[in-house]
């Protein structure tokens, strides 16, 4: 008996020890999304995620096959099927409509390729965050979970000094280019891209310091925030320093109620950081601003990019589905150059901007899309895709307003959704289903018998 005993108990620290070596392994996956297999493959082999697409399907039908029935389910992913679903829908029509017009392709793109391509990305979010689901819920101890994340941040603090050490030709082995670059970019294709890696894996792992001991809380407390404040210092990226500003604001009126001494507390730390905020990096953020608006073409192509979303929908409410997008980008881009010579002139007084970046997707699919995640999801579905990011927001915000750390990484991920795609973002979808899981009132059942989890 005694034996056996010895046996089941080897057998289940085996299992949990490969588990956490395996989620470190995915972890380490998700923050890699300049992958070279984009030169092969296109967009979607930007990240290795998409070489675990054999590996969720097998662990969905091994459940499906012990379960006999879909288990595991969440809000979360209710409202990504369903999404998955409508996607489908309008594509197919608006491709019908297009057909009907004699339009089957775009460029070098055709139109139904282009939808199920689009499509398969959205089947990978699904199935990435039913698989850390479960991670999450066979690996035992919170502790073992922690401990993972703090192994990923010491990755990404190496790569940082690293990428500081050797600009502007850091690791170029592990890139899809090997073109210099100046700035903090990890192992992201751009700096812009980087942030909400840093706030979601440093929120995380702040998170779990509650099932440590009181000196290893702090100790590791200590070492998330050295981390963010040494990236914070560093980073290039303007948009990632309008969203912490965005942020702050928007939390402070989270604890404007006094009642709480501790509300009170909180927010004159939320003011002197956004004093801090504003002393430091303003200045840099608005000289930032005017150069683009005078030498540049990034902030024209980002917001005509957004425009043309804007007028697609407005004159297709429901969307122009995954594949004949492609026909509607260069249908509104007129309308959008227009509006914006009329804005810049306007508000600036530039009489000529610089729009050569985006009139080159007239004549080409390379990276045709909206810059934009938010916007360009928007122009997918229309008004349904509004619906489905209201109730993702509402869904979260829910749950994550029970801690502060991650209720800050979620106002800050939900601001970057403006900024950002959202197809290979996969620490975006982490935190979704992190905070899904973890948090709130449980839609998945308990997590772990005899622990805490809020």
């Amino acid at each position: 008996m005694e034996n056996m005993y010895n046996l089941t108990t080897k057998k289940f620290h085996l299992e949990q020890s490969f588990l956490s070596v395996y989620l470190v392994f995915v972890l380490l996956l998700t923050i890699y999304q300049d992958f070279p297999l984009a030169n092969m493959i296109g967009e979607i082999g930007r990240t290795p995620i998409v070489l675990l697409f054999p590996v969720f399907v097998f662990c969905e039908i091994a459940l499906l096959a012990k379960h006999k029935k879909i288990t595991n389910g969440s809000k979360l992913q209710s409202y990504i099927f369903f999404f998955i679903l409508y996607l489908s829908f309008v594509s197919l029509l608006y491709i019908f409509i297009q057909y009907m017009h004699g339009v089957y392709g775009f460029g070098s793109e055709g139109l139904l390729g282009k939808a199920v391509k689009v499509i398969i990305y959205f089947v990978l979010i699904l199935l990435y965050i039913r698989h850390m689901q479960l991670i999450f819920t066979k690996i035992s101890s919170y502790r073992a979970i922690c401990a993972c994340f703090i192994a990923i941040v010491s990755v990404l603090m190496g790569i940082m000094i690293i990428e500081m050490m050797s600009m502007p030709h850091a690791l170029p082995f592990l890139h899809s280019g090997d073109d210099p670059y100046w700035r903090v970019r990890l192992l992201t294709s751009e700096s812009s891209t980087t942030g909400s890696i840093v706030v979601v894996y440093t929120a995380i792992m702040i998170y779990l310091t509650r099932y440590l001991g009181s000196f290893a809380r702090k100790l590791v407390v200590l070492y998330g925030a050295g981390f963010f404040i040494f990236y914070l210092l560093e980073t290039g990226s303007k948009g990632f320093m309008v969203v912490i500003l965005l942020t702050l604001v928007v939390t402070m009126f989270k604890f404007l109620d006094f009642r709480k001494k501790r509300n009170f507390f909180l927010l004159l730390g939320m003011l002197l950081l956004l004093y801090l905020f504003i002393a430091n990096f303003s200045a840099v953020v608005l000289g930032s601003f005017n150069n683009d608006i005078e030498n540049y073409t990034s902030s024209y192509t980002r917001m005509g990019t957004i425009l043309i979303a804007v007028f697609t929908v407005l004159h297709h409410p429901l969307g122009v589905g995954t594949g004949a997008y492609l026909v509607y980008f260069n249908t509104y881009m007129a309308d959008s150059v227009s509006f914006m010579s009329n804005f810049y002139y306007k508000l600036f007084g530039v009489s000529q901007i610089n729009v050569s970046e985006l009139m080159k997707y007239s004549d080409s699919t390379k990276n045709l899309g909206v810059k934009s995640g938010f916007f360009q999801w928007v122009m997918f579905g229309g008004l349904f895709s509004l619906l489905f990011f209201f109730l993702i927001a509402k869904n979260l915000i829910i749950k994550a307003r029970v801690s502060l750390i991650l209720f800050l990484a979620l106002v800050f991920i939900l601001f970057s959704l403006l900024l950002v795609s959202l197809e290979i973002k996969y620490e975006i979808w982490l935190l979704f289903a992190f905070i899904s899981l973890f948090l709130g009132k449980k839609e998945i059942g308990p997590i772990q018998k005899g622990e805490v989890t809020s």
